[in-house]
């Protein structure tokens, strides 16, 4: 797929749609590129569940309404695998509050229909390394969405078990800045930088960067460039 610092392993996709014919002829665009090991399709939720766990895929590649069945309710399911895949929503739903339901469930993207191949396989590489992805049209409502929501009562322990280094990661992506930037400017490497964030998913029970982010402004965690609060 597209170049990246870090070299990966080739990965398995599932690409989970009703519409048949758009399926089969993404299913094929995709097996050409470098670093796809397969590509198989599914067209409901049963099927794919199916063939996620025979095929030990990497990346599901899903779209939100399946004839009637909700792809949100399939991510849920996806969790429960050993290990869950990555999930990249594929829709042309754009409600923010749609697309906040489905990070929460465990999706680590959503890409909307009617754009280019590429950026879906960009949302492919930065999930597989841990990263979120948000067609750009989707960020900001999808960041207001997430900042209106409650606050659940349990949120602010996750930050004391936060080490300092941790802390500083966590700072950098407040401060918006990408995985490479984050080592470049703490003087570590990008797979060490992937370590950090993959551990503070894990601690604050988030499913994606982005919801991590929301979280962190929402108790105060300044960007790395500003003065911490009194």
């Amino acid at each position: 797929m597209h170049d990246t610092t870090v070299p990966r392993d080739p990965v398995r996709i599932l690409l989970v749609d009703d519409h048949r014919v758009f399926a089969d002829v993404l299913a094929m665009r995709l097996r050409l590129e470098d670093g796809v090991e397969s590509v198989e399709t599914a067209h409901h939720l049963d099927q794919a569940l199916v063939l996620a766990s025979r095929l030990r895929v990497h990346v599901v590649v899903l779209d939100h309404d399946l004839d009637g069945e909700r792809g949100t309710d399939l991510v849920r399911r996806l969790d429960g695998l050993d290990p869950p895949p990555r999930v990249v929503m594929l829709s042309a739903w754009d409600d923010p509050a749609v697309v906040v339901d489905a990070l929460r469930a465990g999706a680590s993207g959503w890409v909307l229909k009617g754009g280019q191949v590429e950026e879906l396989l960009t949302a492919i590489d930065d999930c597989v390394a841990g990263d979120a992805y948000l067609s750009r049209r989707l960020r900001r409502p999808v960041l207001q969405e997430l900042l209106s929501a409650r606050e659940p009562t349990h949120e602010p322990s996750f930050l004391d078990n936060v080490s300092g280094r941790q802390l500083d990661v966590l700072r950098c992506l407040v401060a918006g800045l990408s995985r490479a930037e984050t080592g470049a400017r703490l003087f570590i490497s990008s797979n060490t930088v992937r370590t950090h964030v993959q551990n503070l998913l894990r601690t604050a029970d988030v499913h994606s960067t982005l919801e991590l982010v929301s979280r962190a402004r929402r108790l105060g965690v300044p960007g790395i460039d500003e003065e911490p609060s009194p």
